[in-house]
């Protein structure tokens, strides 16, 4: 028996990965691996849960590390978070969401006059009655994907 958990114990612990902090910009990189790897059509909301809170166990193996800390991802973005900022993550959606029924219905883009880095007109939106509470911080187009952003995109 003894004989038995060595040949099959040993191989199991060395399958388990690591114990650690991860950076950001791992997740970030751990989740785009992953769905590179996702059937077609299918994206990488599949790793949130009804919180939007990154599934860290699926995306272990990217890493090379199992890790307790918490990220979150916007569902409409992409855009992930770290814990600290998980209110941004529901704001960027509502964002997006506003920004893109405001074009449906305008057929143009709410952007901050005299701004060249594509500044989001955040008061038009909550005028039109798509954004009923004015965010704190800017946002901005990433290009015409029409993608919001919480950077400016360089010019």
């Amino acid at each position: 028996m003894d004989r038995f958990k060595k040949m099959f114990g040993k191989k199991k612990e060395e399958n388990v990965l690591p114990i650690r902090e991860v950076t950001l910009a791992e997740v970030k990189t751990a989740a785009h691996e992953f769905e590179k790897r996702l059937p077609k059509g299918a994206n990488r909301t599949v790793l949130l849960d009804a919180d939007q809170r990154l599934d860290m166990n699926q995306l272990a193996q990217y890493l090379g590390a199992r890790t307790d800390q918490v990220f979150y991802m916007s569902q409409e973005t992409f855009a992930i978070l770290e814990e600290k900022d998980r209110e941004l993550a529901y704001e960027l959606d509502h964002v997006q969401v506003a920004l893109d029924r405001y074009f449906e219905k305008k057929r143009k883009l709410p952007l901050k006059s005299f701004t060249k880095n594509m500044q989001i007109d955040l008061s038009a939106l909550q005028q039109e009655g798509f954004l009923r509470d004015l965010p704190q911080r800017p946002y901005y187009l990433v290009d015409e994907s029409l993608i919001v952003s919480l950077e400016p995109k360089d010019i």
